[in-house]
């Protein structure tokens, strides 16, 4: 830049011109020493003030970045949290949705049983019937095979309450092979003429530690869930064999959830359309039980896994696409010996119609219930007078009260008032009436002060006639009140 200096015009201009990018300059005229310090001074205090500026942006540019980065950390933490509070929201929602199934499945299963307690009842007096007089419409063997499909019948909504309500079960020593082979004509029929079923066990099958309707139960859904991929047709096999997991190693390798010791392993596999790895990896979890969407858990399974692990065991699964699935059930092998299968024929305690005939008061809301009771006692020579609520049952109380010797009330009764209200106001009357409780709901969700104990103060729904008679005899034999 070429630049004219001459003691007129200010040296603090110099900087000006130049402005901040590098420049050559030049000067016209000759400049004498003060003019060259005078220069020099402007220059470098115009350096000092650039770099300070420059220093003064750099450390703007550093708090901004600073502020920025603890921004950026605020969002991704509420970012995190509005995540996770959605996922809480969510699995509260689903517990809630759970809930409101298992309350439903309460009471789906206590008028369930009030209907399996009719048809068991009117099964037996059939049967009864039957062999007194030799002649009837079905033969048998078709009314014991009815009577038992109503036991597992109750079996099953037994295992489901149980299992929606965490019930522990109690396993017994039983004989798989055995359960199988006993439900292998019902299953097949089940699965339909197009599924053929092939089963095999091992010879040497040690029993297994568990709750045979549990089994049964656990056996049946994964069949149904093989006949739904089978839509149309193919093989089922089932197979059975034991199995020893030496130490903690191998169970590692084996299942997450094994663990060493002897096993039976069940196998159900079947040759229908198969999962992908993203189906069965979502097989079992929880949280896709309401999922519309491909992958999501099937509640069966989901019921499948619950009982086995409750029994000590654990399942798995293997699958591939157009090939089919397979299922592996581990139970732990019995310390004990299984019983030897039998089917024990029910026998009444005292079937003497001669005995001396009592008054019986029954109270249950359900007219089906309350009539093949009726029927059931009247055959046996007793009285039975039936009400269908506790206010009904009061007025009978009031006026006959001099008559009746037992009292069998429903716990769950209409209007406000339970079967456990009912029975405090009558032993305010008479101390010394027995009273018996039937209820299809688990003794465990009633809340109540009274123990209540199957075959002496329960009678549990559904039960038949032998279980109504024999508890009904024991109560009327006994001195004092239950």
């Amino acid at each position: 830049m070429l630049h004219a200096v001459s003691q007129l015009e200010s040296f603090e201009q110099i900087p000006i011109d130049l402005g901040s990018n590098p420049h050559l300059l030049v000067f016209k005229f000759r400049l004498v020493p003060f003019e060259i310090t005078q220069l020099i001074r402007t220059l470098t205090v115009k350096h000092g003030a650039e770099n300070q500026t420059s220093h003064r942006n750099l450390s703007l540019n550093a708090q901004l970045l600073e502020v920025t980065s603890r921004f950026e950390d605020v969002s991704n933490r509420l970012r995190l949290e509005q995540d996770h509070r959605k996922q809480l929201e969510d699995q509260l929602c689903r517990n809630q949705r759970l809930e409101t199934v298992g309350r439903f499945a309460d009471a789906m299963a206590h008028f369930f049983n009030n209907y399996l307690t009719v048809i068991q009842g009117n099964l037996e007096v059939a049967q009864l019937n039957q062999n007194g007089t030799g002649s009837s419409v079905l033969p048998t063997s078709a009314l014991r095979e009815l009577i038992l499909a109503t036991q597992r019948a109750a079996g099953v909504t037994s295992q489901f309450v149980s299992f929606n309500r965490r019930e522990y079960l109690q396993p017994t020593p039983l004989h798989l092979a055995q359960i199988i082979d006993g439900q292998a004509a019902m299953l097949q029929k089940a699965m339909g003429e197009q599924i053929a079923i092939q089963i095999s066990h091992n010879p040497d099958l040690p029993s297994v530690m568990a709750d045979q309707a549990a089994l049964e139960q656990i056996l049946f859904n994964l069949l149904i869930h093989a006949r739904e991929s089978m839509p149309t047709g193919g093989r089922l096999m089932i197979q059975t064999r034991p199995m020893l997991i030496p130490d903690a190693a191998a169970a590692c390798q084996l299942h997450a959830e094994a663990k060493p010791g002897e096993y039976v392993v069940m196998t159900i596999a079947d040759t229908g359309k198969g999962l992908s790895p993203a189906e069965l990896a979502g097989l079992f979890d929880s949280s896709k039980l309401s999922s519309d969407q491909p992958g999501g858990a099937d509640i069966a399974l989901f019921l499948v896994q619950g009982l086995v692990r409750m029994q000590g065991g654990w399942i798995d699964g293997r699958s591939v696409l157009e090939v089919g699935t397979e299922f592996s059930i581990y139970l732990p092998v019995a310390s004990g010996t299984a019983p030897t299968p039998a089917t024990p024929e029910k026998k009444l305690l005292s079937n003497n119609t001669a005995d001396e005939a009592s008054t019986i008061l029954i109270v249950d809301d359900e007219d089906s219930v309350r009539q093949v009771m009726e029927y059931v006692l009247t055959s046996q020579g007793h009285k039975v007078l039936t009400a269908a609520d506790a206010n009904e049952a009061w007025a009978i109380w009031r006026e006959k009260s001099s008559v009746i010797k037992l009292a069998l009330i429903d716990v769950k009764l209409p209007g406000g008032v339970s079967g456990f209200d009912l029975e405090k106001a009558l032993a305010a009357e008479d101390p010394t009436l027995p009273v018996i409780f039937t209820c299809g709901y688990s003794p465990t969700t009633l809340s109540n002060a009274k123990e209540l104990k199957a075959g002496e103060n329960f009678l549990p729904k559904p039960f038949g006639m032998v279980e109504l008679l024999n508890i009904v005899g024991q109560a009327l034999l006994q001195p004092a009140r239950l």
